[in-house]
C-alpha cells in the first residue's frame, strides 16, 4: 500500500508511518514543516515540504501512485493550550480531495478526536475538526470512496516535549518553573493512547480493509491532577499548579467494543503504568537534542570566530604597518621591532593558527621593507645573521600560539569535566529517586505481607457463619475487595451441576443478571467446571463471564464463583492465582456451613418435614435482609395459604404446624406434610419455606421483585395456594 500523510507533524502520524514502513508499505508525507524530523531515521520515505495546493497534491498523487490518503490533525485533537499556530484543516482537505478526483484510491483516513462525541459547543479547534469530519464523510459518500475515521484520545510516546502533544505541553509548562496554570479541573480525565498501540490498531484495520468510525481508547483514563503529579515527579520538581474550571472526559463506553470485535485490538501500554518511563525517555531525547544543537552552535561559533579572528589579525597587521613606518623616523623607537611585537600579541591572543598567519605576514612585511631599501634578497638567504628576524618571528608565533592554545585547552578540559560532573550528578540524582521509589515499594510490600496474616484472619472471620446464605452474602464483599472489581456473583448448582441458581451478586449486577444460568448453553464454561479448572474468558466473548471457578465438595460441584467485568490489566497470572486462592477459601467456609446445616437439619426443621422452624427461618430471613441491604438484591416474603374453600382449620393459612403428624380437620390429604409437599414442588433451590413469627407458613423468594410476583401468584394458585405478600 502507498500511503500519503497530509498535515503538520503529529506524534501519532510518526508512529503510524514507522509501523506501516516496517510492514512493507510505502509512505510519504506532505507538510509545511520546514526542518522538523517527522519520523524515525530508519524510515525511508519521501517528505514533501511544500504548501498543500491543488497542483502540488496532483503531482504527488501521480508520481507516488498513492492509493491511501491519511489526514493528520494532532494540533486540533490535542489543542488544549493554543500554544502553536495551526494550519487550518479545511484548507488542507479541500485541495487534496479535489486533486484525488479521478485518481484511484483504496481508502481515505482521518485521525480525529474522541472528544467530538460530546454534545454541545466545543473549542474552536475541535469544532474545525468536526467540520473536517463532515466534509470528508460527505465527499467520500458522494464519490463512493471507502473512509476510515479513527477517534482517539491523547497520544504519548518517545518524543521531545515540544513534539509530544498534550503531555509535551504539560512538560513544557513544568520545565518553565514557577506557578503553573491548568485550565481544567483537577478531576478532569484524559485517555492517553500509546503511539505504538495506535499504530498497531491502524495497521490491523488497514490489513482487514475495514471502514467506518472506530473509537480508539484504552479505557484507563488519568485525571489532570495525576498527570501533573506524574510529570512533576519525572522532572524532579514540586510546582504550584492552579487548576481551572473546565471539565473534560471522554463519553461513551470505556473501551471501543467495535474496534475490539473488528480486529481484536487491545491496548498493551497503559499510561498509568508506562507513563513515567515515556516521560523520562522524552526528557532524555530533549537533552540529546539540546546537546546536538549545542554542538552545532559551537561548530558554527568556531567558524564565525575563525573569520572574526582573521579579520582582527589583518586589522592589527595594517596597524603594524603604520607603526613600522612611523617608528622608522624616530631615533628612540627605530630599534623597536614592531613586527615581532605584532606576532607576539596575535599569537598570545588568538592561538597557534593566527600566530602562524601573523608570522607569515610579518616575514612578508620584513621582506617588503628590504626590497624598498634596495637590498638584494639573495644576500639575505646567503647571510646567516639575516635569518635571525625570520627565526624570531617563527619562534614567537609558534611558542605564543602554543601557550595560548594550551591555556584554552585547559579551560575546555575543565569545562568538560564540570559538565561531566553535572551529568553524573543528574544521573545519580535520578538513580537516587529510583532507589527511593523501589525502597518505598518494597516497604509497602513488607507492610502488606506483615498485614497479610491479619487480613487473612479478618476474611476468615467474616466468612465464618453457620448459615450458607450469610456466607454467600459476605463472599460478594470479600470478592469485590480482594479482586478490585464490582461485578462478582455466586451460583449454586442444581440438576446434576448443569444449572446454576444465583445466590448473591454485586449491586451493579442485580438488575442485569438472570436468576439462573444454564451451563449447557455455554459449553466452554461447562467444560471448565466439569474439569474443576479455572475458566478465563481470553476471547472476550460477551456471553461468558470474565473468570469463573468451581466450588466443590470433594468430587461434587456445589456451585461456582464468577467475575463478570475486569479491566484489561487484570487478565494476569497474579489475578488468576489470587482468584483461585480466594475461591478455595470461600469453598472451605461454604462447605463448612453446608455440612453444619446438614448435621443439624433435624433441629432446624419441624419433625418429618423440610419446613424450617421459627428460629431457623428467622435466621435465614436475616441473611436475606442483609443481602438486600448490602447488595440491593430484590427479596420478597409471602404468607402461604389455601383458598377460602378449605376444610375448617386450614382456611386462609396453614396454622398449627406444631401439630405435625396429626390429621387436620380436612382429612388425610390436607395434612400439613401433604400440603408442604405440594408447596415445596413450587419452590426453587434458592427459596425458603418456614414458620413465620405469627406461626403461619411463609415463603421467601430470592431475586424476586414486584414485577415477578404475579407470575408466582399464578403458579401457586394453580396448585390451590394463595400468596399474601408481606415484604
Amino acid at each position: 500500500m502507498r500511503v500519503l500523510f497530509v498535515g503538520d507533524y503529529d506524534l501519532a502520524g510518526s508512529y503510524i508511518a514507522s509501523r506501516l514502513y516496517r510492514e512493507g508499505d510505502q509512505v510519504c508525507w506532505l507538510t509545511q514543516e520546514e526542518e522538523l524530523q517527522l519520523w524515525d531515521r530508519k524510515v525511508k520515505g519521501k517528505v514533501y515540504r511544500k504548501p498543500v495546493t491543488y497542483s502540488v497534491c496532483r503531482k504527488i498523487l501521480a508520481a507516488e501512485s498513492i492509493d491511501c490518503l491519511f489526514f493528520l490533525a494532532g494540533g486540533h485533537r490535542e489543542d488544549f493550550f493554543s500554544q502553536k499556530e495551526k494550519t487550518p484543516l479545511l484548507s488542507q482537505l479541500e485541495p487534496v480531495l479535489r486533486a484525488a478526483n479521478g485518481h484511484k484510491l483504496r481508502r481515505v483516513c482521518l485521525l480525529s478526536s474522541v472528544d467530538l462525541e460530546e454534545e454541545g459547543l466545543l473549542s474552536p479547534a475541535l469544532e474545525e475538526l468536526r467540520a473536517g469530519e463532515r466534509v470528508l464523510l460527505s465527499h467520500c459518500r458522494e464519490r463512493r470512496l471507502p473512509v476510515l475515521l479513527l477517534r482517539t484520545g491523547c497520544v504519548f510516546g518517545e518524543a521531545p516535549p515540544d513534539q509530544g502533544g498534550f503531555l509535551g505541553q504539560v512538560l513544557t509548562q513544568l520545565q518553565g518553573g514557577g506557578k503553573v496554570l491548568c485550565p481544567f479541573r483537577e478531576e478532569a480525565s484524559f485517555d492517553f493512547v500509546c503511539g505504538s498501540d495506535l499504530a498497531d490498531a491502524v495497521c490491523r484495520l488497514f490489513h482487514l480493509e475495514a471502514g467506518g468510525v472506530y473509537r480508539l481508547v484504552t479505557g484507563a483514563p488519568v485525571t489532570a491532577g495525576e498527570l501533573y503529579a506524574m510529570a512533576a515527579q519525572a522532572l524532579g520538581k514540586e510546582p504550584q499548579v492552579e487548576f481551572g474550571e473546565e471539565g473534560h472526559g471522554s463519553p461513551g463506553p470505556a473501551l471501543g467494543k467495535e474496534l475490539r470485535e473488528a480486529c481484536g485490538w487491545m491496548p498493551f501500554y497503559l499510561f498509568k503504568e508506562t507513563g513515567p518511563v515515556y516521560v523520562k525517555s522524552s526528557l532524555s531525547r530533549e537533552r540529546e537534542r539540546q546537546k546536538g544543537e549545542e554542538k552545532r552552535r559551537l561548530s558554527l561559533r568556531k567558524r564565525q570566530l575563525l573569520l572574526f579572528e582573521t579579520l582582527q589579525n589583518l586589522g592589527l597587521f595594517l596597524i603594524m604597518l603604520l607603526l613600522a613606518g612611523w617608528t622608522a623616523d624616530w631615533n628612540d623607537l627605530r630599534y623597536v621591532d614592531v613586527r615581532l611585537l605584532y606576532v607576539v600579541i596575535v599569537a598570545i591572543s588568538f592561538g597557534m593558527r593566527q600566530g602562524l598567519l601573523a608570522t607569515v605576514l610579518a616575514i612578508a612585511s620584513y621582506v617588503a621593507a628590504l626590497l624598498r631599501a634596495q637590498i638584494d634578497i639573495s644576500c639575505v638567504f646567503y647571510s646567516v645573521e639575516s635569518w635571525i628576524p625570520f627565526i624570531l618571528y617563527g619562534v614567537a608565533g609558534a611558542f605564543g600560539g602554543y601557550w595560548s592554545d594550551k591555556k584554552y585547552d585547559d579551560y575546555d578540559s575543565l569545562a568538560d569535566q564540570y559538565r561531566e560532573q553535572g551529568e553524573r550528578y543528574d544521573f545519580l540524582k535520578e538513580l537516587y529517586r529510583e532507589v527511593v521509589d523501589v525502597k518505598n515499594q518494597l516497604q509497602r510490600q513488607i507492610v502488606v505481607s506483615r498485614d497479610s496474616l491479619g487480613r487473612l484472619y479478618s476474611i476468615t472471620e467474616e466468612l465464618q457463619s453457620p448459615s450458607p446464605r450469610t456466607v454467600c452474602v459476605k463472599t460478594i464483599g470479600v470478592m469485590e475487595d480482594i479482586m478490585e472489581c464490582e461485578s462478582a456473583a455466586l451460583y449454586i448448582h442444581q440438576d446434576g451441576g448443569n444449572f446454576g441458581r444465583l445466590m448473591a451478586c454485586s449491586q451493579g449486577l442485580s438488575s442485569t443478571l438472570a436468576p439462573s444460568v444454564d451451563l449447557e448453553k455455554r459449553p466452554k464454561l461447562q467444560e471448565a467446571m466439569e474439569r474443576r479448572e479455572l475458566y478465563v474468558n481470553t476471547e472476550l466473548d460477551p456471553d461468558y463471564p470474565a473468570m469463573a471457578m468451581p466450588i466443590c465438595d470433594g468430587e461434587t460441584s456445589i456451585g461456582m464463583a464468577v467475575l463478570y467485568h475486569l479491566d484489561p490489566q487484570q487478565y494476569t497470572v497474579y489475578y488468576k492465582n489470587l482468584f483461585q486462592t480466594l475461591t478455595r477459601m470461600i469453598q472451605d467456609n461454604l462447605i463448612r456451613a453446608v455440612r453444619y446445616q446438614q448435621q443439624n437439619w433435624e433441629k432446624l426443621t419441624l419433625p418429618g418435614t423440610l419446613v424450617l422452624t421459627k428460629e431457623a427461618f428467622a435466621q435465614e430471613l436475616s441473611a436475606l435482609r442483609l443481602s438486600k441491604e448490602e447488595l440491593h438484591c430484590p427479596v420478597s416474603v409471602a404468607r402461604v395459604g389455601l383458598p377460602p374453600r378449605t376444610p375448617e382449620g386450614t382456611r386462609g393459612s396453614l396454622q398449627g404446624w406444631g401439630m405435625l403428624g396429626r390429621e387436620s380437620q380436612g382429612g388425610g390429604d390436607q395434612s400439613p406434610a401433604a400440603l408442604y409437599n405440594r408447596a415445596a414442588s413450587l419452590l426453587r433451590g434458592t427459596d425458603l419455606l418456614g414458620i413465620g413469627e405469627n406461626g403461619d407458613l411463609e415463603a421467601a423468594f430470592l431475586y424476586v421483585g414486584p414485577s415477578r410476583r404475579p407470575v408466582l401468584e399464578e403458579r401457586f394458585s394453580r396448585s390451590g395456594f394463595t400468596l399474601t405478600w408481606l415484604d
